[in-house]
């Protein structure tokens, strides 16, 4: 039986879904945060390559701290995603899942952001 993280990362990118292999660039997953929080809501799963090969993260629990510390200091007003931890083919990954923001607008250190779909 497929867990559904294995079948999460089988889905393209899209709306709503975005893999990060890293917290090495928080620049675009923190725009990525805001976009989905400022539309459908969507997941974003770190460990996971473009070509959706699970790496997974070192260090997982510090990992997990940086995210909701780059999340605290990048994005206002205040995001709190749900963050969980999940282990995939013996790798762990992050898993931040964002909810639409009912009112106001979510932004990222950047600027304004929303999130449109990559699908042609």
């Amino acid at each position: 039986m497929t867990s559904p993280i294995a079948s999460l990362i089988q889905q393209p990118e899209g709306k709503t879904l975005e893999f990060k292999r890293d917290l090495s660039s928080p620049r675009p997953l923190l725009k990525t945060l805001a976009a989905f929080a400022n539309s459908a809501g969507g997941r974003l799963v770190v460990g996971v390559t473009d070509a959706r090969e699970v790496i997974g993260v070192d260090s997982p629990f510090d990992e997990e701290e940086r995210l909701c510390n780059l999340i605290a200091d990048g994005i206002g007003p205040r995001l709190v995603p749900t963050i969980e931890l999940a282990t995939v083919a013996g790798r762990t990954l992050l898993i931040a899942e964002v909810f639409p923001r009912i009112a106001g607008r979510i932004s990222s250190a950047l600027k304004d952001a929303r999130r449109v779909s990559t699908c042609a």
